[in-house]
């Protein structure tokens, strides 16, 4: 099935973000292949062609050019939004990604202050505390939490050996101003009923996050059978969730 290109460099945009508004990607990660600990049915970039939570090589740029290059473009575009890291698999996978991140911070707050840094993660990596002292330098750091039990989490996340529920939930926990993203999906895999969508509702309750945001996919997806959430759907769940946790959840839609 036709998914969409993996991005060709480190800063790719300034795009539009349903969350986010004008945005420039920062993608740390190999441009040659996708490099996750995670192979989502839904993802838009396709199949995870090496999965791991410990990389032991890649082609990852060196911290040095990563700087330069967002350098030069908060100067050439000082009116966007934000600067989120993404791109083609998991930012955080990046060896030196806690240097990265700090850099990153200071080049912001000497160049475009108004700038705010976010980043889209799995949250796979969130138990490791270098990684979570990271995370806390960012505006508004985004993490995955799509499954609450270990048998959706491997239906749609389909993640790497090494990669346990708990360490998750317990690394997501500990994030200081932990936004969750949870994509939801039905058909061949679901986790918006039965037993999936309570483990899920349990697992947010448990996380505490500042806010949910939840939404489907409606880009093209690697796995047949896969189906998009309609959006009445997402905004029903997310008032249910609300309902029953207390904690903020805003369906998002195309």
């Amino acid at each position: 099935m036709r998914v969409l290109p993996l991005e060709k460099d480190i800063i790719y945009g300034p795009l539009f973000s349903r969350r986010l508004g004008r945005s420039l990607g920062v993608n740390l990660l190999p441009t040659g292949y996708k490099l996750c600990s995670f192979d989502c049915v839904y993802c838009h970039y396709g199949r995870t062609d090496v999965k791991t939570l410990v990389p032991k090589k890649g082609d990852f740029p060196p911290m040095r050019r990563v700087l330069t290059t967002v350098e030069m473009a908060l100067r050439r575009h000082p009116d966007v939004a934000y600067l989120t890291f993404s791109g083609n698999g998991e930012p955080t996978l990046h060896p030196h990604f806690p240097s990265i991140a700090a850099a990153v911070r200071r080049l912001r707050d000497d160049i475009s202050p108004k700038v705010r840094l976010a980043i889209f993660s799995n949250g796979t990596t969130a138990h490791f505390p270098h990684i979570r002292e990271a995370l806390a330098l960012f505006d508004a750091p985004i993490l995955k939490l799509d499954a609450g039990d270990p048998e959706t989490l491997a239906r749609i996340n389909r993640p790497a050996p090494e990669v346990k529920l708990e360490d998750i939930m317990d690394g997501l926990k500990e994030v200081p101003g932990c936004i969750i993203q949870s994509v939801l999906v039905d058909g061949r895999v679901s986790n918006i009923r039965g037993e999936a969508f309570e483990a899920w509702v349990a697992a947010l309750a448990a996380v505490r996050p500042a806010q949910v945001q939840i939404y489907s996919t409606d880009y093209p997806v690697p796995e047949a059978g896969v189906e998009r959430v309609l959006p009445y759907v997402l905004k029903r769940i997310a008032e249910e969730v609300e309902e029953r946790t207390g904690l903020q959840v805003r369906a998002y839609w195309f």
